[in-house]
């Protein structure tokens, strides 16, 4: 029987193209207000480079569309990294973890710079939600998912034996693998998103559900029963 549900965060309950996107709107607005650089022109060389060459490279664009020597790209990362991220959960998905929260202890396992995340998780406003939330990088990054310590901590902070316990997540490598190794039960969410793998990756973990969206959840708590 399932006593908790412990899900990923990042393209999980929302769209992580959209912190990207707002992250990207803050730097364009800095440089706009503090140099005087076109604010959309910014904003669309740095989604044109985004699509075109990667994340890593998109500083370096803005730098060459607004060369102006006091520009600085560590500075431009910081603000990107320490924005107030404008994101929302995928619609709907408040008020089914508001409701699930009443029968299930509900927790979190993110990676990332904890600063960031926990922006993430304030501007989602999933700390009145989560009976606990773990950020997998303050272990240091060697103990990222699929490492087993955040898991077995998880497990431990919401006192749930592993039988008991479905991850949610949309990285078979990452969350399926982790989530198997601690003895969890794994819903994936499908299709990925941004960045996710899909269930045709090297991964050779294999999910016991596949979902479409958070949605699908209910049927399947019920069916554990």
């Amino acid at each position: 029987m399932i006593k908790a549900l412990i899900f990923d965060l990042d393209d999980t309950l929302y769209r992580e193209k959209d912190f990207v996107e707002s992250g990207y709107k803050a730097v364009a607005l800095h440089l706009s207000k503090g140099i005087g650089c076109d604010f959309q022109q910014l904003y669309a060389t740095m989604l044109d480079t985004l699509h075109s060459m990667g994340r890593h490279s998109v500083m370096n664009a803005v730098k060459k569309r607004c060369p102006v020597a006091s520009i600085v790209i560590e500075d431009l990362v910081s603000i990107y990294r320490h924005h107030s991220p404008e994101i929302r959960m995928y619609p709907g998905y408040y008020g089914l973890l508001k409701e699930l929260s009443g029968s299930y202890r509900l927790g979190i396992i993110t990676d990332g710079m904890p600063e960031v995340q926990e922006r993430k998780i304030r501007a989602l406003r999933l700390e009145g939600l989560m009976d606990a939330i773990i950020y997998t990088w303050k272990f240091g990054r060697e103990k990222q998912k699929p490492h087993p310590h955040s898991f077995k901590l998880m497990l431990q902070s919401l006192e749930t034996e592993a039988e008991n316990a479905l991850f949610v997540g949309d990285n078979p490598t990452k969350d399926c693998t982790g989530a198997h190794r601690a003895g969890m039960k794994y819903a994936q969410i499908r299709p990925p998103v941004s960045g996710g793998e899909d269930l045709d990756s090297a991964c050779n973990e294999r999910p016991e559900y596949v979902i479409d969206s958070l949605f699908q959840l209910p049927p399947i708590l019920q069916e554990l029963k």
